[in-house]
């Protein structure tokens, strides 16, 4: 009997926990799906969108929260800014641009968080205003997507308008125009670019293995103008493997006036251009 007695206990138990396996498994199954914690939101690409992602960085700035401020204006980069500006604008107007955003976008960056945190302090609301790209930046090559934002403060006291700044919508994003400095005042340019210029320019030797061929052509070189005058290579864009070397090593000598920013001088990417003709 004693016997009987305990193998009905150990059957009750086996069946208690098997009817608890399905409610384990299901939780298991709950805890293991991915957090959609911390993704990107989407911002639609119309001054609405802009307002959106301006009055999430307002709230970060309202709350003190400087981690996730920083996070959002970083994502305003430009991507591959230094392709995108030459694809743009002109080729001469892009280099110039391209060299000081990269050089000066961290202190920029940082400058724009202090704005934001100063803004946060009035009382006021977002205004975002479409405006004609191709008008403001004559000569565009390609459709370009522009908008101004400005912060209406409401004080009584306080100034009507204040400039936040101009954005781009580049690869489904807004992307800030830090070559532009408002911070409550007038718009200025901050870039204030005295382009670099050649100064010493060596004519490259031509190879006698091609001149043998009859090869003749263009090589084309991505080269750094640096701050003392003085070129790096970086890569060899295109060009017969006969001429790369001797474009390179004229290259390599050539001097430059380097580019300046505000008067300080400044490393420029830029691509070079070396001829090789028989006649």
């Amino acid at each position: 009997m004693r016997f009987h007695h305990l193998f009905r206990r150990a059957a009750h138990a086996i069946a208690f926990v098997l009817l608890l396996a399905p409610a384990i498994c299901s939780q298991d199954s709950t805890t293991a799906e991915p957090s959609q914690v911390g993704t990107t939101p989407a911002y639609p690409n119309n001054p609405d969108g802009l307002r959106q992602l301006l009055h999430e960085m307002m709230l970060a700035a309202k709350n003190s929260d400087r981690t996730t401020l920083q996070a959002q204006i970083k994502d305003t980069e430009i991507p591959n800014y230094k392709i995108w500006f030459t694809t743009t604008f002109n080729q001469g107007r892009g280099e110039s641009w391209a060299g000081p955003y990269g050089e000066m976008l961290s202190r920029h960056e940082n400058e724009f968080e202090g704005f934001m945190l100063k803004l946060a302090q009035q009382e006021g609301e977002v205004s975002v205003q479409k405006l004609d790209a191709a008008k403001r930046f004559d000569p565009l090559t390609v459709p370009l997507d522009l908008y101004l934002a400005d912060w209406k403060n409401s004080a009584p006291k306080g100034q009507d308008i204040i400039h936040i700044g101009y954005f781009w919508f580049l690869d489904g994003k807004f992307r800030w125009d830090s070559t532009d400095d408002f911070f409550g005042g007038p718009p200025k340019p901050l870039l204030d670019f005295t382009p670099f210029r050649i100064v010493e320019k060596i004519a490259p030797v031509y190879p006698p293995e091609a001149k043998a061929q009859g090869v003749q052509g263009t090589v084309k070189l991505h080269v750094s103008i640096q701050t003392d005058g003085s070129v790096k290579l970086l890569e060899v864009i295109s060009g017969d493997p006969l001429l790369s070397p001797a474009a390179m090593s004229a290259v390599r000598q050539w001097r430059y006036e380097p580019g300046r920013v505000k008067g300080k001088p400044v490393n420029v990417d830029t691509t070079i251009e070396v001829n090789f003709t028989l006649n």
